[in-house]
């Protein structure tokens, strides 16, 4: 099997960091932990998980791929701190805090995430042949890209530029197309084998599980709900596109 570096494996890596991070943040708020030491932790757990997913989804047997993915997942949280209007007024508001925070973040996401992905590597070795385990990598890596994609767009909604901010709705859209499609080239070019069954039912999950996510702030009617319903097929859909794609272009070079 080829052993060299993969790209799109550092993307799938992004988004699976990515995602059990937000996961982790979505648990310590559920919990309504207010200790730094048990928020840092679950933030730990959630980079954990993810680092350990990315090691088993990544191809050959190496934590680079998921080192890198992680770095870029602290990257971005740097960047919103710094870059964006709201990101700056707390800056300017609380520079000490701010500086601990974003420390604080990125020194739990990547250790968690690259003991993640070492501990993986090291108990299972090469990724998986089967495609049943990539329902969940699809899912959580869905969840994650659907999300990232989300925060890219709404940054637009609130620029400081009255014409390009977006409507919610448009925000939402762009988060489930960009972060589906993105999430299933990543998937395919990274299996080792074809996982277009897994990455149709992984898309539907990782779609379902960011509607979770975002309903929280306000529940949906029945009739929204039908509307989340078809939102979430319409990602699984393009989730299996985006993979096919993928599959086609890299992934079958690379198979076993």
């Amino acid at each position: 099997m080829d052993q060299g570096f993969s790209f799109a494996s550092v993307i799938l890596s992004y988004f699976l960091v990515g995602g059990g991070m937000f996961t982790a943040t979505l648990a310590s708020n559920a919990l309504k932990l207010t200790s730094e030491i048990a928020v840092g932790g679950v933030l730990a757990a959630g980079a954990f998980a993810g680092g350990f997913i990315a090691g088993r989804a990544s191809r050959g047997r190496t934590i680079l791929e998921p080192a890198i993915g992680t770095v870029a997942v602290v990257a971005t949280i740097v960047g919103l701190a710094a870059t964006t209007p709201i990101g700056k007024l707390i800056w300017a508001l609380a520079q000490d805090q701010t500086l601990k925070f974003v420390g604080t973040v990125g020194l739990v996401g990547v250790v968690g995430a690259l003991v993640g992905a070492f501990v993986s590597e090291k108990l299972f070795g090469e990724a998986t042949q089967s495609s049943i385990p990539w329902l969940l990598y699809t899912a959580m890596s869905v969840f994650g890209a659907c999300l990232l994609a989300t925060l890219f767009a709404s940054i637009l909604s609130f620029g400081d530029n009255a014409t390009t901010r977006l409507d919610l709705g448009v925000v939402i859209l762009i988060g489930i197309g960009g972060g589906c499609l993105l999430a299933g080239l990543a998937v395919g070019a990274s299996a080792r084998t074809r996982p277009l069954l897994a990455a149709l039912v992984g898309g539907g999950l990782g779609v379902a599980g960011y509607f979770a996510l975002i309903s929280r702030a306000q529940p949906p009617d029945k009739d929204a709900m039908a509307g989340l319903a078809l939102f979430a097929a319409a990602g699984a859909i393009v989730t299996l596109i985006g993979t096919a794609v993928g599959w086609a272009a890299v992934g079958r070079k690379h198979a076993t």
